[in-house]
């Protein structure tokens, strides 16, 4: 055994043993790997809530940042302290939103060598030897009759899809993995779309977001189905748990009012931008009523006259001796008017 598989065997051991447990109680591989996915996320629960705060808190923040990278980017050490102050203003770390993500790893470690530790051979006939259960599971005598396959929702949980021959035989695995892919993006999605302005601010998190489930394709692929059923559970369980945590922790449910309101207020700016239906015309009924009061059409001629506009003062009477509407009334006219009266 290698010095990692003897650091983490004690742990092997632990997991192998609720799975033999949970087996024991439902007698169906799938059911018993789900429950003990449920198992592991329930003890790291408040791993994850802290780390999500975190990461809430880091996409906060990241104008502040931005800011800060501006200021300084020229003065590299300058930028790390004010960039640790302000990481210790807030009460956060720059790692703490990564910690699920980086959890996975181990996890997948330690999943992948309880599923072949128990369908493990021995001698040149190949005898099944489960490793890290007692002998006298039931789980551990099932494995010894089945040839080391746990077989359940119609596959062998202990294969992976590029082992199993014949595209419609293979056909079930990859469609297990295009589930798990795309829980995973689900999970990761729900944290961004909960705050789209801090994540549109943050690109190593876009980048996370769109290149971690490719990653992980590729390692699923090679992995086994029981193991990719695992990782399935383990996106179930924290989108779930991620909605709850929104809707009662009192840490998120204010950054999720905080959210709310800014997207509500760019919401408003930008209505009260948008131009209102027959804005052209009310322009022309502007220019109209400035060329009447200002006696000129402003910035030129547009060929729009205003009632009662005057000619640079002149009043021009028509040629048929009829007058202009606008035009001025003859010196004298008003008084001679009233004599003849």
């Amino acid at each position: 055994m290698s010095a990692l598989g003897q650091i983490f065997n004690p742990i092997f051991e632990v997991v192998a043993g609720l799975l033999a447990f949970y087996y024991g109680l439902i007698h169906n591989y799938a059911v018993a790997i789900a429950l003990l996915t449920i198992t592991v996320m329930i003890v790291l629960a408040p791993l994850t809530i802290k780390s999500t705060r975190s990461m809430l808190e880091m996409q906060r923040i990241q104008p502040e940042m931005k800011k800060i990278q501006a200021k300084y980017k020229n003065d590299k050490v300058a930028q790390q302290e004010a960039l640790s102050q302000l990481f210790k203003e807030n009460k956060v770390s720059p790692a703490g939103g990564c910690l699920p993500m980086l959890a996975q790893f181990p996890l997948l470690y330690v999943m992948y060598q309880v599923i072949r530790g128990l369908t493990n051979t021995v001698g040149v006939n190949h005898t099944v030897a489960p490793k890290y259960i007692s002998h006298s599971t039931l789980l551990y005598q099932n494995l010894i009759t089945s040839h080391g396959q746990m077989q359940s929702l119609g596959i062998n949980l202990t294969e992976t899809a590029t082992k199993v021959h014949g595209f419609t035989n293979a056909l079930p695995y990859y469609l297990v993995i295009v589930v798990a892919v795309v829980l995973q993006y689900l999970q990761m999605a729900q944290i961004t779309n909960k705050n789209p302005q801090a994540a549109a601010a943050n690109p190593q998190a876009q980048m996370l977001q769109k290149y971690t489930p490719i990653i992980f394709a590729v390692i699923y692929i090679s992995i086994p189905a029981g193991v990719n059923l695992y990782f399935i559970v383990s996106s179930l369980f924290r989108i779930g748990q991620q909605e709850l945590m929104y809707r009662h922790d009192p840490v998120l449910k204010k950054h999720a009012q905080a959210n709310a309101e800014a997207r509500a207020a760019g919401t408003e700016s930008i209505e009260h931008v948008k131009p209102k239906k027959g804005a052209f015309k009310s322009l022309l009924a502007s220019i109209k009523d400035a060329g009447a009061k200002g006696g000129a059409n402003p910035k030129g001629n547009f060929g729009i006259t205003g009632r009662g506009s005057s000619n640079n003062g002149n009043s021009r009477p028509s040629s048929n001796g009829q007058k202009r509407p606008g035009q001025s009334r003859p010196k004298g006219q008003g008084k001679n008017n009233k004599r003849n009266r």
